[in-house]
Formats: structure tokens, C-alpha cells, sequence
């Protein structure tokens, strides 16, 4: 018999009661596009892979088998993709198995070539893979980690892989609260423009925003003088939220609020709202950092064009936004209608 916490025996085989937890991410720009994924055991091991043209599902699904092969022992599997987590938890596999690999409709199985030997694998040894849902961007720092791996994949059209945290530029965050980001930025420009090679204050952390912070960020709208529009209003914050958990981005200084932006993806382009900077806090890399957090955002989820709404008659805007890459389109003017409560 094997030592107490050595092995355990199941049904399918024995397995280590050593459980390694790994990271998985996926990122695609274009979806369909050049494609990365990574995955990262905390303190050890990583490994990234690029595909030319390929979507963002694939990569999420290529990130956790190549881990479940790559990886001996039993593995718990933590991933933002409920895509991946969810096959597994609700057991989408044992459908998709017993029909002969047909979903709804009897149509083949998206992604079959990924699915069958990752569901090999899970199936091989009950209990060696188990999976976990982590929400993404910014709620833990190895899921940051694999993301910005993934994303360097994509962009780089070419994967790596290390025994040791990753290289420069990705070093492994430590454990505890959300990475505070320290995002460099461009050269100075204009009066209004983002400063010469400043670093995004350490003290200063970027977060998702939720349904909690919406009487807040309203507040906040005002304090920081942004133009009352007709969904400036705690309620619609919070259906924003419950819409796209993500696009809502906060600064914060300890537990001051100092920045807002609303990056928001409709399938098609992205979009650029609500950019606002404490008053007490302006030309120190705030709004740039967050303009970069909201495009890496839209980057994984599929946008190649991003656009931003900017009150012309404020000067600072109209410099920022030419400095941070985002030019004016003298052709196209924007029409709009409030279309008030009710249906």
C-alpha cells in the first residue's frame, strides 16, 4: 500500500495526490486571426503557441490541452473561458461523445480536432484534470500573467516556453490583491498630451467595474466633469455591467476612485466612452493607461478598429486623443437619438 497522501486509487487508474494548479488563456486579433495561447504553473513552468489564422475558442481550447499533455500528475485547470470550464462542468462532453460528436441539430461539434483528445484526456484517469473558472482581466494576477502570454503569442506569431517565469516583460506578479499595473506611455506631446516616458504611479491599480461601483462612477462622472449624457445614471451602469462584466474599467488609488473608461465591443467595432480622470490627477498617466487597458481588452475579444468619442469643444480631449494614436474623421458625423424608457 502507498504512504498516506503518496497515491489514491480511483476508478481508471491511480493517481499522485499532488495537485498542480496551472493557468490557461487564449487571445486571438481578429477572431478569426492570428491566434496565441499560454498556460503557466505559478513559480514554474509556462509554455505559449501561435497559430497564423484561427479564433479565440480554439485557442482557449489549444491552451488547456497542451497543458493537460505537457503537464504529469493530477492538474486543476484555471481558466476565464466558460467555453472550456463549463464543457466540463456541465458535461457537455458526455452529449457531445454519446451522439457521435453531434450538438444541436445534429450538427458536427465546433472544434472537434480540440475537443476529442482533450476529453481523452480528462476521461483517461478520473479526477486527474479538474477545472476552474477564474473571471478575467486584472481579478488574478496568473490569469493576467497567461493572458498577456497569449497576447505576445498572437502578436509575435510565435510561442516560447521557459522552466522559470517568463521572460522580461512578464514577470510573474506576486500573490494577493490584483497586479497594479505600471503601463509606460508615449512621448510628450502638445500641452494635454500623455507625458514624456512617464510610468503609471505604483499606488495606482486598474480593476474591472462592478454592479457595487455604480453610484460611484456616476459621482465620479460629475466630480470629474464629464458631459451629462441620458444613460449617466446608476441604473444603466449596472445593466452595462451585467451585460459586459469587462468593459467598464476603474483607477484606483488605494480606495480613491481616480479614473473611469468604458470600453465596450458589439461584435463588430470597439468603442471608447466615458474617459475621465480625476481632477487632482490629471497628467500622470492615468487616462493613457487606461486607453491601453481598454484596447488590449478589445484586442482579445476580437476588435481591429476602436473608436472614440470626444467632445469637441474640450481642449484637453482633443489633444489627448490625436497623442494616444486616434484620429479625427473630418467625413463622418455622428447622429444620435434618445430613445427614453419603454419600449
Amino acid at each position: 500500500m502507498a504512504a498516506a497522501g503518496h497515491l489514491r486509487h480511483q476508478a481508471g487508474g491511480a493517481v499522485s495526490d499532488q495537485r498542480t494548479t496551472v493557468y490557461t488563456d487564449g487571445a486571438c486579433l481578429g477572431n478569426p486571426g492570428p491566434g496565441g495561447w499560454a498556460w503557466a504553473v505559478p513559480g514554474g513552468r509556462w509554455r505559449s503557441g501561435a497559430e497564423a489564422r484561427t479564433t479565440n475558442q480554439r485557442m482557449e481550447i489549444s491552451a488547456a490541452l497542451d497543458a493537460a499533455r505537457s503537464l504529469p500528475g493530477r492538474l486543476d485547470v484555471v481558466s476565464d473561458s466558460t467555453y472550456v470550464v463549463n464543457c466540463f462542468r456541465d458535461r457537455w462532453w458526455q452529449k457531445w461523445v454519446a451522439n457521435g460528436w453531434t450538438g444541436s441539430g445534429r450538427q458536427p461539434v465546433a472544434n472537434r480536432d480540440l475537443w476529442e483528445p482533450l476529453v481523452d484526456l480528462y476521461r483517461a484517469e478520473a479526477g486527474r484534470i479538474t477545472f476552474r473558472w477564474v473571471k478575467g482581466h486584472g481579478v488574478d494576477p496568473f490569469n493576467d500573467l497567461v493572458d498577456r502570454l497569449a497576447v505576445a503569442a498572437a502578436q509575435a506569431r510565435v510561442g516560447g516556453e521557459g522552466d522559470q517565469p517568463p521572460p522580461a516583460g512578464f514577470t510573474e506578479p506576486a500573490a494577493g490583491p490584483p497586479r497594479r499595473s505600471r503601463l509606460p506611455v508615449p512621448a510628450a506631446g502638445p500641452a494635454g498630451a500623455p507625458s514624456a516616458g512617464r510610468k503609471l504611479d505604483a499606488a495606482v491599480r486598474l480593476r474591472s467595474g462592478v454592479a457595487a461601483d455604480a453610484e460611484a462612477v456616476v459621482r465620479f462622472w460629475r466630480l470629474a466633469g464629464a458631459r451629462p449624457g441620458a444613460t449617466d445614471d446608476p441604473g444603466s451602469v449596472r445593466a452595462l455591467i451585467d451585460l459586459d462584466p469587462e468593459a467598464l474599467i476603474l483607477a484606483e488609488a488605494g480606495t480613491e476612485l481616480v479614473g473611469t473608461l468604458i470600453a465596450a465591443f458589439d461584435g463588430w467595432r470597439g468603442h471608447l466612452h466615458r474617459l475621465a480622470v480625476h481632477p487632482d490627477r490629471r497628467r500622470q498617466g492615468i487616462a493613457l493607461a487606461l486607453v491601453r487597458e481598454g484596447e488590449r481588452r478589445l484586442r482579445r475579444r476580437g476588435a481591429i478598429r476602436a473608436g472614440a468619442l470626444v467632445v469637441s469643444e474640450d481642449a484637453p480631449a482633443a489633444r489627448f486623443w490625436p497623442a494616444a494614436g486616434y484620429l479625427p474623421q473630418a467625413h463622418i458625423r455622428r447622429h444620435v437619438k434618445d430613445l427614453g424608457p419603454g419600449a
